[in-house]
């Protein structure tokens, strides 16, 4: 078996790191990967403002409103940034709504959206404290 591996090595030439090296290397890496895991579960589950739409409706050929819940602490400002959207899922409206402090933790909005075409759809693109 060792004379096989000679061969090889002969032929190909030896590994560039050896066994040990090689699993440190790979230990590290893994180490590393789940760190920035984690690092970046707890920022996106830190969010200070989460919204969730509630629903949406076409007033017209050319605008749609939008209803949606914002929850952040109380006392809290935000701007929300909610899109009208097509079939093909392009955005054809945008509006920026600021959120102003609220004595609850959870708040109901509604915005109306004028579009450039025909809108199917509409979404909270992000919320973010002020």
């Amino acid at each position: 078996m060792n004379d096989v591996r000679d061969r090889q090595a002969d032929r190909y030439g030896g590994p560039f790191v050896s066994r040990r090296t090689a699993r440190l290397l790979i230990g590290l890496v893994a180490a590393v990967f789940m760190a920035v895991v984690v690092y970046v579960g707890i920022q996106a589950s830190s969010s200070p403002v989460k919204s969730e739409i509630l629903s949406y409706e076409h007033l017209a050929d050319d605008v749609i409103a939008v209803d949606f819940v914002v929850t952040m602490d109380p006392g809290t400002e935000a701007s929300c940034r909610v899109q009208a959207l097509n079939k093909g899922r392009a955005q054809v409206g945008f509006v920026e709504a600021t959120i102003p402090a609220q004595e609850d933790r959870q708040s109901a909005h509604h915005v109306e959206i004028s579009t450039q075409g025909d809108a199917v759809s509409a979404e909270v693109v992000s919320c973010s404290a002020l």
